[in-house]
């Protein structure tokens, strides 16, 4: 994980709310593990529609490498609400992708938690910088579609970007 997205890290897999932070409130976003390098945001979003949740999102990131654009090998979705949330996360554990050795595995993100906490997060982030790609931002949607993100609330950082070693 990159430092950015750090507060999603966890010691074990979180897939019920025992033991959550706050689990009072309403708990949206999951985190989704051992996403295939190659993938980007609209593999991420056909995988939601193959398994029949293509309303039911309203935030969705593939986070990628800054300079060689490879997947982090994890995903952030929020749900419309817990119980969706909680039916995506029994659909897709353990799946097994086509060509790929990984399993999936998805739990509760548990430092960013909802809409409202993720746009804030990510809005003045420097992955919303003009320099970088459209495909390595996050996206909100409506009913499917995706629609505008906020502006930012300040001046967002020109990222570094890091030659790629191979």
């Amino acid at each position: 994980l990159t430092a950015m997205d750090h507060n999603c890290q966890r010691r074990h897999v979180r897939h019920s709310l025992q033991g959550i932070p706050g689990h009072h409130q309403e708990l949206t976003t999951v985190l989704i593990r051992n996403v295939p390098e190659s993938w980007e945001l609209q593999d991420l979003v056909s995988l939601l529609w193959w398994k029949g949740f293509c309303l039911d999102f309203n935030f969705a990131y593939v986070p990628l490498h800054l300079t060689s654009e490879v997947a982090l090998g994890y995903a952030l979705v929020n749900f419309v609400n817990q119980s969706v949330a909680q039916q995506v996360m029994d659909e897709i554990q353990g799946l097994k992708l086509p060509n790929q050795q990984k399993i999936i595995v998805a739990e509760w993100c548990v430092n960013l938690q909802g809409l409202k906490v993720l746009v804030e997060r990510y809005r003045n982030s420097k992955v919303m910088h003009q320099r970088l790609p459209d495909k390595g931002r996050p996206v909100l949607f409506d009913r499917g579609a995706p629609t505008s993100f906020p502006v930012p609330t300040k001046n967002v950082r020109t990222p570094r970007l890091r030659p790629v070693h191979l």
